[in-house]
């Protein structure tokens, strides 16, 4: 007598969707009428509207600072020592700020620990000094 196959074994994910999905006490789907589907497409519809005004706004203003920001390092670089364009040493004040010295004293804070989902295993050192 020859021995049956062995059924594919079935994945527990999708049996686990199926038992929740189709659980009993699994309440319906929500279903609109068509006057609520409308007032809930409306008010959806005018939320991303006023949060797009808001992203476009937010990204002008962004470029209005990058544009000035670029403005004032033009201005620093075609800028002689004596103030004059074209002076002498052209560009030196530009280079000074542009130079990051002091910046960063040690480790930055958001560098310390790299960043994971959830909280170490030993939470806080207190035993540590710079």
């Amino acid at each position: 007598m020859a021995r049956k196959k062995a059924a594919p074994k079935k994945d527990m994910r999708i049996t686990l969707i199926r038992y929740h999905l189709h659980h009993p006490k699994t309440p319906r789907p929500l279903r609109f009428s068509r006057l609520r589907a409308l007032r809930h497409w409306t008010i959806h519809r005018a939320y991303l509207l006023h949060r797009r005004q808001q992203m476009e706004s937010q990204e002008r203003d962004l470029e209005r600072q990058y544009n000035s920001m670029r403005d004032a390092c033009e201005a620093l670089r075609v800028i002689g020592e004596d103030g004059m364009v074209g002076g002498k040493n052209t560009g030196r004040l530009f280079r000074i700020a542009m130079l990051k010295r002091g910046i960063w004293r040690g480790v930055p804070i958001e560098y310390a620990r790299c960043q994971t989902e959830g909280p170490g295993r030993e939470g806080w050192n207190h035993e540590w000094v710079r």
